[in-house]
């Protein structure tokens, strides 16, 4: 008979608290004891193997001691079975022979204790993706390396690589406990995200702080851990003013204002701390990750050479390394930066992240998009992961996905600007326009500034023929970012359409000195100097378009109209065929197509060019009157004029 225990069970007790990472000496304590009961399990002869450890299965009673509920599946463990004769346990706790490939053993116990553990430093749920433990210090950077690497060793998916018995991982766990108090508040390596360098911090250290500086940097520490970075950072204030010689104090207050986006307070904390003790890597990268944030590319590049002197198979350094190799345009370098930082910690999300982001860079999509689902696999929340994402699959024209993926970061981070902006760019891609035009306003509510969404919304308006608000919106743009060559080329077509020839001409020219490659801006300018008359001046444009894009179907169709305006009909048909053949979809270029090809009296031809510019566009009533000449020619007169009667009704249906 069991005795009645008064108290709740761990379950209740972190729904209570919603699932946060605890204390590291309360999960410490409460290993410890875990490691007690299971000890003497495992010592019984023969073994008792409790197969369910959870917490659900574990009862904190008044006084914070703990006992094991619920021995219903627990098993005698038989040395000369293979094999568990029933498959039990809790998905996510239950060790992998616990599913019947394999007999349960003590070390199934420590795999449940150790799953157990990672839920209550991290707060991840284990069921969620049974199996896959992401480094615990990732969720919570107080978790000390060497308890990192007791539960790394505790998961093992070989049995035979965890840990011996229960009183070995009482040992170890023992040992944080007093190296934990030992130094207040401060662990070995603990890493958290600022941007798209992750800020990484922690390191020993020596040196002896009067008991108030050290209540003070506990304090300040767990505010931090609990992301109260303002009361942090107060806290941190008042401990270096008790003591201003603890380097680990101006490294917690330099990452702190760091998390706060006050870079350059930051650096000057980091500074500081790498006066009173060069050899602390987390504040070289730090230091690093402020430099590179303030743009001050090549000095953040120097201060993760000198973490990475220290420390060279620190994954934080060479992934801040990677991202500021490729804010500094050496995109192959990052790459092989990111690499590194992915060989010393395969699961290392942000550098899978940053990868993927280089790789899309260079135009390498599938690549990006592995890079993006391995970033997701080891951190589903990574907001900029999901964008990253869904970015590749908008480039793929997979749009329904990239528009799943974007509103996944949106999710993860309703704060990034960039989500819903590419979340604008994909709806406009669907024709989905009301819709497009209110993410681009959400992005704006964000950053008023933010340029490629002002030049979103002013797309939205041109497709709507909204001319003037087109171009108010375009213009917002370039004061936002007068280098933006696709705002200067829509400004462009804008004021073509709205007559401005001249300053037409100005914007594509501007477009075109930032981007002498951009292919848009040439066929545009070219379109507006044939408008102009001055053929010979359209031609080059139009040529130096089809050199940067040989199958710009609107550009070979643009230098056709060129060549027919000139009477050069041979050369015409030539650039009409082509882009019929790059774009059979393109209404317009078969009407042209008829239309010179009449002229060469090939009628057949014309009418059949004419037939199809109507099944594309049946109701442009120019396409009907190409079909009527073309029966004209051919003597077919009651065909030509049921032809001009439905050019003229669809004119009149215009007016």
């Amino acid at each position: 008979m069991m005795d009645f225990i008064d108290g709740e069970t761990l379950e209740e007790y972190l729904d209570k608290r919603g699932h946060d990472p605890l204390p590291i000496e309360r999960v410490l304590d409460w290993a410890e004891q875990l490691c007690d009961v299971l000890s003497y399990l495992h010592n019984h002869q023969p073994p008792i193997i409790f197969r369910d450890l959870k917490p659900a299965n574990v009862m904190i009673s008044e006084s914070g001691h703990i006992f094991l509920i619920d021995f219903g599946i627990a098993r005698l463990f038989k040395p000369g079975q293979s094999h568990d004769t029933v498959a039990l346990g809790s998905p996510g706790y239950a060790a992998p022979e616990q599913y019947g490939k394999a007999q349960s053993t003590p070390r199934s116990d420590l795999y449940s204790l150790g799953a157990l553990i990672h839920c209550l430093l991290t707060g991840d749920d284990p069921s969620e993706r049974p199996f896959f433990f992401r480094p615990a210090s990732q969720a919570n950077p107080a978790v000390p390396h060497a308890l990192e690497a007791l539960l790394q060793r505790m998961l093992e998916m070989d049995a035979e690589r965890r840990p011996a018995s229960a009183q070995e991982v009482l040992q170890a766990l023992r040992a944080d406990d007093a190296a934990l108090h030992a130094q207040p508040g401060l662990s070995n390596q603990y890493m958290t995200s600022a941007s798209r360098i992750g800020y990484s911090y922690g390191g020993a250290s020596t040196n002896t702080t009067p008991s108030g500086a050290d209540l003070l940097l506990e304090e300040a520490h767990t505010l931090y851990t609990q992301k109260r970075l303002n009361e942090a950072e107060k806290v941190y204030t008042q401990a270096l003013q008790l003591n201003n010689t603890n380097p680990l104090g101006w490294q917690g207050r330099g990452l702190t204002q760091g998390l706060l986006q006050r870079h350059t307070e930051a650096l000057n904390s980091f500074d500081r701390a790498l006066q009173l003790d060069p050899s602390l890597v987390i504040s070289w990268n730090g230091k690093g990750t402020a430099l590179s944030t303030l743009q001050r590319s090549q000095d953040a590049l120097a201060a993760f050479d000198r973490a990475l002197k220290l420390e060279p198979n620190n994954a934080s350094s060479w992934n801040g390394k990677g991202a500021v190799l490729n804010a500094l345009g050496r995109p192959k370098e990052a790459l092989d930066a990111f690499d590194m930082a992915l060989r010393f910690d395969p699961h290392m999300a942000q550098a899978w992240n940053n990868k993927g982001l280089v790789l899309r860079q260079q135009k390498r999509a599938q690549e990006a998009l592995s890079a993006f689902d391995m970033a997701l696999t080891y951190d589903k929340n990574i907001a900029t992961s999901w964008s990253g994402k869904a970015s590749v699959l908008h480039d793929m024209g997979r749009l329904q996905e990239a528009l799943d993926c974007y509103q996944q970061a949106i999710n993860c981070n309703p704060q990034l600007v960039s989500a819903w902006n590419g979340k604008g760019s994909v709806l406009y891609d669907m024709g989905r326009y009301k819709q497009a035009l209110q993410a681009f306003q959400e992005a704006l509510k964000l950053d008023k500034n933010y340029a490629p969404a002002c030049y979103g919304m002013g797309n939205v308006y041109y497709i709507q023929q909204k001319l003037k608000s087109a171009l108010d919106m375009f213009d917002r743009a370039l004061r936002s970012d007068p280098n933006y060559a696709r705002a200067w080329n829509r400004r462009g077509n804008v004021l073509n359409d709205m007559g401005q020839r001249v300053e037409a001409l100005k914007s594509y020219d501007q477009a075109l000195r930032f981007d002498p490659r951009f292919a848009s801006a040439w066929n545009g300018k070219a379109g507006v100097y044939a408008q102009l008359e001055r053929y010979t001046e359209a031609l080059h444009a139009y040529e130096n378009a089809l050199r940067i894009n040989p199958n710009f179907a609107q550009a070979w169709n643009g230098q056709g109209n060129t060549f027919y305006h000139l009477n050069n009909y041979a050369q015409a048909l030539a650039a009409y065929e082509r882009a019929v053949k790059l774009n059979p979809q393109m209404a317009s270029a078969w009407h042209n197509l008829s239309l010179v090809l009449k002229r060469l009296k090939r009628n057949q031809e014309a009418l059949d060019a004419a037939e199809e510019a109507i099944r594309l566009a049946p109701n442009d009533p120019d396409n009907w009157i190409r079909k009527a000449e073309a029966l004209k020619s051919m003597r077919r007169s009651r065909d030509a004029k049921d032809a001009e009667k439905q050019a003229l009704r669809l004119r009149g249906a215009v007016r």
